[in-house]
């Protein structure tokens, strides 16, 4: 396995952990770490010696979503062309959807906040187990954009999803787990041995089993329009994000005068009461 900057890995008796590994800003998913989680997801695909992946998040958080920062001189996010917006969209959505096609299972070990293109993250992996301390959702509503990876109408329905798509509202781990977004919430110590449990369950399973029943639950809600729904949402998303919104420029005045987390309070101060 190649050394990465932004991930940690290990494999040890059938097991791969792969770790997100930018503690210092939540794990935000930059474009680094999306470039070698790209490459980690190849890689791992290719090991024998890996039968089940724990993919989990440094520090107090799985990851807080998309980097929304842009580095410098780069453009900001909203004076980027359509063609780049839905370029860069396509390549991340390729990058999460090699979980969903992976032949291995995955267990996503939810430690802290899973929000906004982590939630959905989290929910393309085929087991998600969060600690009682998480937080799932897409507060990037609010942001006046969209999910790039359409995933929440089919974990938690039609009335739910559209209720926290048009809100922006997040979850607790408790909640998440009623509606179904999840599978299970365990005490924060537990989150590890419990993922480990579930993974070496299926590793003492035939592997062609588990191999081809993900495939067929997988090509159930494909024939559902899954995959279809996904790619009809890219040009929406690239709407969204290419409609410059007063919304929009103020939080980016805010960020560049103040920081990102002036901006973040801007955004949030209006729902205080939610």
């Amino acid at each position: 396995m190649a050394d990465y900057h932004t991930l940690l890995f290990e494999k040890r008796d059938g097991i791969g952990y792969l770790t997100l590994n930018r503690p210092s800003k939540l794990n935000a998913l930059s474009p680094e770490l999306m470039a070698e989680l790209g490459q980690a997801l190849d890689t791992i695909e290719d090991d024998p010696e890996v039968k089940v992946v724990i993919l989990t998040g440094a520090g107090r958080a799985f990851s807080a979503g998309f980097d929304i920062g842009s580095p410098e001189g780069e453009p900001e996010l909203y004076e980027r062309s359509a063609d780049d917006w839905r370029s860069a969209l396509k390549k991340n959505i390729t990058i999460f959807l090699k979980i969903w096609h992976s032949a291995k299972p995955y267990i996503a070990a939810i430690n802290g906040y899973a929000l906004a293109g982590a939630c959905e993250l989290a929910q393309l992996c085929d087991i998600k187990i969060a600690s009682e301390q998480a937080t799932l959702g897409e507060p990037e509503i609010r942001f006046g954009t969209g999910p790039p990876v359409l995933v929440t109408p089919f974990s938690v329905g039609l009335a739910k999803a559209k209720e926290l798509l048009l809100t922006g509202q997040t979850l607790s781990a408790q909640e998440a787990e009623r509606l179904g977004m999840i599978n299970k919430v365990v005490a924060h110590d537990q989150l590890m041995p419990e993922c480990e449990k579930m993974a070496r369950t299926m590793i003492n399973i035939a592997q062609v089993g588990v191999k081809y029943n993900k495939i067929a639950i997988n090509r159930a809600f494909e024939n559902m329009g899954f995959l279809n729904s996904i790619e009809q949402n890219l040009d929406l998303v690239t709407l969204f994000d290419t409609t410059r919104t007063e919304e929009q420029e103020t939080f980016s005045r805010i960020r560049k005068e103040k920081g990102l987390r002036a901006a973040l309070d801007w955004r949030d101060a209006r729902f205080k009461d939610d």
